[in-house]
C-alpha cells in the first residue's frame, strides 16, 4: 500500500498496477488460507472422509478402471499449474537480476522496491533481503494455488465417483431376463440398489461440506481473476515495461487462463455427472420386475433417486451463482 502511495504520488501509474497486480495475488492468497484456517475442522473431515473413501478405496472392474483416468487428469492438472505458477514466481526472481547485469553494487535491484534505513543494496544485506523476498514470493504462490489445486481434485474424484454410480445403477439390472425366480433376483436387486442409494445420499453431502467449505474463496478467486486479468492485459499490452517484466505477465496470463478454465470444468462435471445418475436409474429394467412389495419399493426409490438427481450438485461462488464452464466465459479481459 505504501508502494502504491508512493508510485501515485510521482504519477508513476504504470508501476502503481503492478503494485495492484501483485497486492491482489497476495489478497487472494491471504484470503483463502484465513477462510480455511476458520473452517479447518469441516477442512479436514473432507480430507479424512476422501482418503478414505475416494483414495484408498480398493476399486475392481470399470471402477478401477475409472479411477485410474481420475488419477492422470489429477496428475496432469497438478503438474500443469504448478509449472505455470513457478515460471511466473521465476520471472520475478530474472527480473531484478537480468536489472543488475552491468550495473554498480550500489545500484542494485531487489524484486520488490522496499523503503529502509538501511544500505539495502550493500552486501550482506542486499543478499539477505533477496533471499528473504524469494521465499516470500515463493510461499505466496504456493497459497495461491493449494487450496485450489485440492479443490479442484476434490470435485473430479466426485465427479468420477458419480459415474462410478451410474455403471452401478445401468448394470444393475443386466441379467434379469436370465432369471428363472424373480421373486428371489427383486430382493437381489433391491439389496444393490440400497448401497446405491446410499452412495448416492454420501456424494450429496460431501458436496454440500465442499460448497460450505469452498464458497468464499471461490467468490473471490472469480473476482480477483476477472481483475488481474485486466491488470496483466495492460502490463502485457500498454505498460511501457522491460522485457522479463512483460514476459511475467505472459505466463501469469496463461497460467490464470488455464487454471480458471479448469476449476470450471471440475465444476461443471460435478453439475453434469450428478445430472446423469436420473438418466442411469431411467434406462434399467425395473419397470419389468414383479409388482412385489419389494417391486414397489425399488420403483418408489428409483423414482426418489431421479428427482433428487432433477437438482444437480454444484459450487456457487458465495451462494451468488453457480460454477460451470459459462464462468470462465465471463472472466473477461
Amino acid at each position: 500500500m505504501y508502494a502504491i502511495y508512493v508510485r501515485s504520488s510521482s504519477l508513476l501509474f504504470q508501476y502503481c498496477i503492478y503494485v495492484i497486480s501483485t497486492i491482489l495475488c497476495v489478497v487472494l492468497s491471504f484470503f483463502k488460507v484465513m477462510v480455511l484456517y476458520i473452517l479447518r475442522t469441516e477442512y479436514q473431515k473432507i480430507i479424512l472422509y476422501a482418503q478414505k473413501n475416494f483414495w484408498h478405496l480398493k476399486y475392481k472392474g470399470n471402477d478401477k478402471i475409472l479411477f485410474m483416468e481420475c488419477r492422470k487428469f489429477c496428475k496432469l492438472w497438478a503438474v500443469t499449474a504448478c509449472f505455470f505458477i513457478q515460471i511466473s514466481v521465476s520471472f520475478y526472481v530474472i527480473t531484478p537480476l537480468y536489472g543488475n547485469y552491468g550495473k554498480n553494487k550500489s545500484e542494485r535491484m531487489l524484486p520488490f522496491q522496499l523503503w529502509l534505513d538501511i544500505p539495502m543494496s550493500v552486501t550482506p544485506y542486499y543478499e539477505i533481503l533477496f533471499t528473504i523476498q524469494v521465499l516470500a514470493l515463493e510461499q505466496i504462490g504456493l497459497t495461491f494455488l493449494s487450496s485450489d489445486i485440492c479443490l479442484c481434485i476434490m470435485n473430479v474424484h466426485v465427479m468420477y465417483q458419480f459415474r462410478m454410480l451410474q455403471h452401478r445403477l445401468s448394470n444393475l439390472w443386466k441379467i434379469i431376463a436370465e432369471q428363472r425366480d424373480k421373486m428371489d433376483y427383486t430382493e437381489k436387486c433391491y439389496t444393490a440398489l440400497k448401497e446405491c442409494i446410499r452412495q448416492h445420499q454420501l456424494l450429496i453431502k460431501f458436496c454440500d461440506k465442499l460448497e460450505n467449505v469452498h464458497t468464499l474463496p471461490i467468490l473471490a478467486h472469480v473476482v480477483v481473476f476477472s481483475l488481474l486479468m485486466c491488470v496483466d492485459a495492460y502490463e502485457i499490452f500498454l505498460a511501457d515495461v522491460t522485457a522479463t517484466r512483460r514476459l511475467t505477465f505472459v505466463f501469469t496470463v496463461i497460467g490464470n487462463f488455464i487454471h480458471i478454465v479448469t476449476f470450471t470444468y471440475s465444476c461443471h462435471g460435478l453439475i453434469e455427472e450428478s445430472t446423469k445418475v436420473c438418466f442411469a436409474a431411467y434406462s434399467g429394467w425395473w419397470t419389468t420386475l414383479p409388482m412385489t412389495e419389494t417391486g414397489k419399493m425399488i420403483r418408489k426409490d428409483v423414482n426418489t433417486i431421479m428427482m433428487k438427481s432433477k437438482r444437480p450438485c454444484c459450487l456457487s461462488a458465495g451462494g451468488f451463482f453457480p460454477v460451470s464452464l459459462e464462468t470462465s466465459t465471463a472472466v473477461r479481459i
